[in-house]
């Protein structure tokens, strides 16, 4: 496997030979300013030892790409000599793992920024899609993140995440391909909109900055995409922006054919944390997503932002 050391050491060998060979092949200029032959030789063997130094400790240098070790009979990782992952998520190995507080990989159930998340018993990788833990079945989204109060292939999910089956129901199958989202403000054609911007950067109620996201202002603000029935899944992630009013409250509700209500978050409010939703659009033509006040006609206007808004089929 080709790596970054061995990249940047191929370069600096290339970069060095190019100047000794220059070095080298230097024509004897220096006899007209008085030099002899044997200054010229030593002046030219000194050029070349200090670039051989110089070359030496730029390959000295270690260079880490981020490498995993086992340690106490536990996985953590390392991002560099002598640094180690704390309390963030590690991208690799064909997935998405967590290391905790301590320094370690998570297995299992874990509850991370209020969130609840299941990453793989003997390895460690974020869950997605369906899983069935003992006898009960869950949906996680494409991050990771546990789906609740809501319908996913044609399913309730209570507001404990677990699948709540109705007479008849088979039980679930990964039928959604969640590796390939279609980014709704991408989309070339069937776009529609009111009061809505493509920001490259916003600051949230939180204090992270969001960029490339979706800013719906204002009541009946929405974003419209004629899905055509070919889609299974919309998700995005939701926040109300740092200058979202503190007097108001929102929702965030997804409409699809004829109106039909297929969603609606919580209410939202100006210091509100990050939240996630996802629903159903299955034969949906069209499906809306927009912002509706708790109480309509204020001078107040709700601003909300809207990261990764994605359809999945």
């Amino acid at each position: 496997m080709v790596t970054i050391q061995m990249v940047q050491n191929t370069f600096w060998i290339v970069i060095f030979t190019m100047i000794e060979a220059k070095l080298t092949n230097i024509k004897p200029i220096l006899y007209r300013r008085g030099h002899s032959k044997g200054e010229k030789f030593m002046k030219k063997r000194w050029a070349v030892a200090v670039i051989t130094c110089a070359l030496s400790a730029v390959m000295a240098v270690p260079v880490f790409a981020g490498s995993w070790k086992y340690i106490n009979d536990q996985w953590k990782y390392q991002k560099g000599a002598n640094k180690f992952a704390y309390d963030e998520w590690v991208e690799g190995q064909g997935g998405s793992y967590y290391i905790g507080n301590d320094g370690y990989m998570k297995t299992g159930w874990q509850q991370i920024d209020g969130q609840w998340y299941y990453l793989e018993l003997e390895t460690g990788k974020m869950q997605t899609g369906w899983f069935k833990d003992g006898t009960k079945w869950y949906f996680f989204y494409p991050n990771g993140v546990m789906a609740v109060n809501t319908v996913i292939d044609g399913r309730r999910i209570g507001a404990d995440g677990v699948w709540i089956p109705e007479e008849g129901q088979a039980e679930p199958a990964n039928t959604i391909d969640i590796s390939t989202p279609y980014l709704v403000q991408n989309m070339q054609e069937g776009l529609n909109s009111r009061d809505y911007t493509i920001i490259a950067s916003g600051r949230i109620s939180t204090g992270e900055r969001w960029n490339n996201a979706i800013r719906l202002k204002g009541e009946g603000s929405y974003v419209q995409y004629d899905a055509n029935g070919e889609y299974k899944l919309l998700c995005g992630t939701v926040a109300p922006s740092m200058q979202f009013p503190s007097g108001i409250m929102c929702k965030v509700v997804v409409y699809g054919d004829d109106s039909k209500v297929l969603y609606e978050s919580p209410y939202i409010h100006y210091n509100e944390k990050i939240s996630y939703f996802g629903v159903d659009v299955t034969g949906q033509n069209k499906v809306r997503v927009e912002i509706v006040p708790e109480k309509s006609g204020q001078w107040d206007q709700p601003i909300i932002l809207i990261d990764g808004l994605s359809l999945y089929k």
